[in-house]
């Protein structure tokens, strides 16, 4: 990397990210003779062996994907995924995370766009289902977040209608659109041309602590 770039970024980590994250793209669609491969892997080698010795372990610390350490990043409704920043599925300091933009778009509401590159491949020239399932776990997620009522996924339906193509923006959606005591129930959807590619409906639990209760939850909606 070079020195002008480093100085031309805000966030040093979530610029050496994105280049990961463009290594990863290149190492998957690559067809690279084996001594272009050989020099790449020296460089790539030479890049783990400097940040081996910065690596922090422990119970914990690995798994911080919310804010426990980012007092520094303050929430953002034009960038919901601004205060996720280890998030796989999210993260602009995760290099597998794709690039994915969330605002608030109302009480309860969250829009956003993802463009996915082969790396998310699935099906021929379409994005892998169980990518679209993670992401649409995250928006569905946050709508609960903006509406004061986070919590962990009970249940997750994906719908699959068409094929979801890469490198082409996708529209987001997602709005928690009932609550009851713990049980927040929410919906989603990802479209191409207002034409909806996949939606999705989740069950998510609050911990008893955040609502000071703790009711019996066996009776799910269906």
């Amino acid at each position: 990397m070079s020195e002008q770039r480093v100085q031309v970024d805000d966030s040093l980590p979530e610029t050496i990210s994105k280049d990961v994250s463009q290594l990863i793209e290149h190492l998957r669609c690559s067809s690279a003779p084996d001594d272009v491969l050989l020099r790449a892997t020296g460089h790539i080698q030479a890049a783990l062996q400097a940040l081996q010795p910065w690596l922090k372990t422990g119970e914990g610390w690995s798994t911080i994907s919310i804010a426990s350490d980012n007092s520094g990043l303050p929430w953002q409704e034009n960038d919901l995924t601004a205060v996720m920043p280890y998030s796989p599925i999210s993260g602009k300091r995760n290099p597998v995370a794709p690039p994915i933009t969330l605002w608030k778009a109302g009480e309860a509401e969250v829009r956003g766009e993802v463009i996915f590159s082969p790396t998310y491949a699935g099906p021929p020239d379409s994005v892998h289902g169980g990518i679209l399932a993670a992401v649409f776990d995250e928006i569905l997620a946050m709508a609960n977040v903006i509406s004061g009522t986070a919590g962990f996924t009970g249940t997750l339906t994906v719908r699959y209608r068409r094929k979801t193509p890469l490198n082409t923006p996708i529209a987001l959606w997602g709005k928690n659109i009932k609550q009851d005591g713990r049980k927040q129930l929410c919906r989603g959807e990802m479209r191409v041309n207002n034409e909806i590619l996949a939606d999705a409906e989740g069950l998510f639990i609050c911990a008893p602590e955040m609502e000071g209760g703790d009711e019996d939850i066996k009776d799910w909606p269906s």
